[in-house]
């Protein structure tokens, strides 16, 4: 691998988080190797990979003097349920070129690919230094439109590109002045196919060595780094994109070798994937091995979003509350949601949860959620609360209806309060045999007799209402108690906020007789 990796890139422990470990894994040898070099596995959809091999039968019918193979090409096989790749064959004899073509990434959609090449231009190499070349692939599989980067520089080389699932960032390695040591880890934004300015990942990624091949699921970054206390050459190490790990974490044994392990690449589904080793017992100057992730990852989460809704409306419900507990029944957090009636809760890989959701007049309902182990996985939970009909208030029984509000010193419905009006004459519908009573209250402020005859005027003007959408007179009455049953301490004289004063401002449909 030390030939290959002159021409892809050599130009010019175990760990402080002791509590880390990484997870197992089950690897595999793979047939599709040839006695040449072979890795570099980038995934092309679902079930196809792409790769770099110097095996022989390429486009060029030279050999690099480096280590006397064949010049690099990238080769497309078909993804089968043991990790073996098959059917292999030339990616593309237009996008291969003469010179080496390794290290693939690809857009999205699959529409673009990113590779990194000889820096050459109208057939000719310029200089030794290495570039990322962008191009579009056509229905056919056809290379057009084939540019170099802007971040390139004929003074310094760039490779080993990989793009964010969503196509906006592109993470690549570089030696350009002011890096940290022999190559680090860049990542750069794109839009719409302009490209912003490379930032380095920094000392938490980077090292005074030099650090190979990025990969990203989620938020978390894999990469290869030849720096010491390692198990060999380049080991493969694992890191949040956040910062929030001091130091890489090492993969350890069986992934890392003696020899130099690079190219990690997983699935975020089947916990399955590839990369490229050069350790002893292989079939060439490099394999690619397949693996499988046993154990769940230690920096593995997940997040859990929401919204908890009336289920007859579909209205998000603000004061209502989720709740998630552990395994054991511990609550872990409780939530109270605003007026989009969302939710948000940061969640363990592979870890079994109960969430709750709840509000007052409403029945609560739950929810079991066992997490996967597919890191930053976004699990969807809505809610849908049943209204209760009745709810018990100092022992007396009152329908579940808010308040009905009037205009300012009237006795005037207000409009938005019809709904709520609809929904008691629907419940006396309901229980043909309930008789209520309808009161309503007012703050302390204002004489006492003022606001007893505004709550009285309120309350027939309430009852005239109900009666006149089809509640039979004989089941229902209405009775102004204007201050005289206050909620809290807001009585005359007394100094109170706003939200106290509401507290008494308040209208109720209490239950005489079911």
């Amino acid at each position: 691998m030390k030939y290959i990796f002159s021409i892809l890139f050599i130009l010019t422990s175990l760990l402080a988080n002791a509590q880390l470990t990484a997870a197992q894994y089950k690897l595999k040898s793979l047939d599709a190797n040839s006695e040449n070099g072979d890795f570099g596995a980038a995934f092309y959809g679902p079930d196809k990979i792409v790769f770099s091999s110097s095996r022989k039968n390429g486009i060029s019918n030279k050999t690099w003097e480096g280590n006397d193979q064949p010049f690099l090409d990238l080769y497309i096989g078909n993804v089968e349920p043991d990790g073996e790749i098959t059917r292999v064959r030339p990616f593309s004899s237009s996008v291969n070129s003469k010179y080496h073509d390794a290290m693939v990434a690809f857009s999205p959609d699959l529409t673009e690919i990113y590779f990194t090449s000889n820096n050459y231009m109208n057939g000719k190499v310029r200089s030794s230094n290495l570039k990322i070349f962008k191009a579009t692939v056509g229905s056919s599989g056809n290379r057009i439109n084939v540019v170099t980067l802007p971040i390139n520089n004929d003074k310094f080389s760039n490779g080993h590109p990989f793009v964010s699932k969503d196509g906006k960032k592109m993470y690549y390695i570089s030696d350009m002045p002011g890096g940290l040591g022999g190559t680090d880890i860049y990542v750069v934004d794109i839009n719409s196919g302009h490209y912003g300015a490379p930032k380095n990942l920094g000392p938490k990624v980077n090292s005074k060595y030099k650090e190979y091949t990025p990969y990203v699921d989620g938020d978390i970054l894999y990469f290869s780094s030849d720096r010491p206390d390692g198990e060999g050459g380049f080991d493969i190490y694992m890191t949040k994109l956040d910062g929030s790990i001091e130091e890489p974490i090492n993969l350890g044994k069986p992934m890392n070798s003696k020899g130099d392990d690079i190219s990690f690449i997983i699935d975020q589904q089947t916990q399955k994937g590839y990369f490229s080793s050069n350790r002893r017992g292989g079939k060439g100057d490099d394999d690619i091995y397949s693996f499988e992730e046993l154990t769940v990852n230690p920096i593995c989460d997940q997040v859990v979003e929401g919204v908890i809704r009336d289920k007859i409306s579909g209205r998000p419900l603000a004061n209502a509350f989720a709740t998630i507990y552990d395994s054991k029944g511990k609550k872990i957090r409780r939530i109270e949601t605003l007026t989009d009636g969302a939710f948000f809760f940061k969640v363990k890989c592979d870890v079994s949860y109960k969430i709750t959701g709840d509000k007052f007049g409403y029945f609560e309902t739950d929810t079991t959620l066992v997490t996967t182990r597919e890191n930053a996985y976004a699990n969807k939970i809505d809610f849908l609360l049943d209204e209760k009909e009745f709810v018990d208030v100092d022992g007396r029984e009152i329908l579940n209806v808010r308040s009905i509000e009037f205009e300012l010193n009237e006795a005037n419905i207000l409009e938005r309060s019809y709904d709520e009006l609809a929904t008691v004459a629907r419940l006396m519908e309901k229980f043909p045999d309930m008789i209520i009573q309808f009161g309503a209250h007012t703050d302390a402020r204002g004489g006492d007799g003022y606001n007893m005859w505004l709550s009285q005027k309120r309350a027939s003007s309430t009852v005239r209402y109900l009666i006149g959408i089809g509640v039979d007179s004989r089941r229902i009455t209405g009775k102004g108690f204007g201050e005289s049953k206050l909620l809290n301490n807001c009585s005359n004289g007394v100094k109170c906020s706003e939200a106290e004063h509401q507290q008494n401002r308040r209208t109720e449909f209490v239950v005489i007789r079911k």
